[in-house]
């Protein structure tokens, strides 16, 4: 099973950004492959957690502060997410990156970051976000949907 998970918190402005894209394009996932199953954790971890099973593809999709321009799309390996782990910012207590790391180390997956300007509380997105927002959501499906073609390739 593939799983697509929207992690962060919608009550602090761009923090939600993963939560509002997975909701949005959750029906256009459902019809690029029936085995994928859209996971809206908000900042549940443990749900997160305890709903993917070992011989899963996760996919998370996430906010991140990477000092780049708000709205990027950084697409990584699972695997290659441990140089940054500890450097990524969250306004959580553990990222769902290191608590997947730390009790399902075998799992494979991507993690799909979307750059924040803002983490204030409000329940919408900062307006640079918000006005690039169907932007971002297309890029996310259009990498899903690279991610899944490599996958089904190799």
């Amino acid at each position: 099973m593939i799983k697509v998970i929207g992690i962060g918190n919608i009550l602090l402005c761009d923090d939600g950004i993963g939560v509002k894209v997975v909701e949005k394009i959750q029906d256009s996932l459902r019809n690029i492959n029936e085995n994928i199953e859209v996971i809206v954790g908000e900042t549940n971890y443990q749900y997160c957690i305890e709903e993917i099973k070992d011989d899963d593809l996760v996919i998370i999709i996430d906010s991140t502060y990477f000092m780049k321009e708000p709205g990027t799309v950084t697409v990584r390996t699972l695997d290659n997410c441990d140089e940054f782990l500890d450097k990524i910012y969250t306004g959580h207590d553990i990222s769902l990156l290191k608590a997947i790391r730390l009790e399902k180390p075998n799992i494979k997956g991507f993690f799909i970051g979307i750059e924040i300007e803002v983490i204030e509380f409000s329940l919408e997105l900062s307006e640079r976000l918000q006005s690039n927002f169907d932007n971002i959501c297309k890029e996310v499906l259009d990498n899903i949907y690279s991610i899944l073609t490599s996958v089904r390739d190799s």
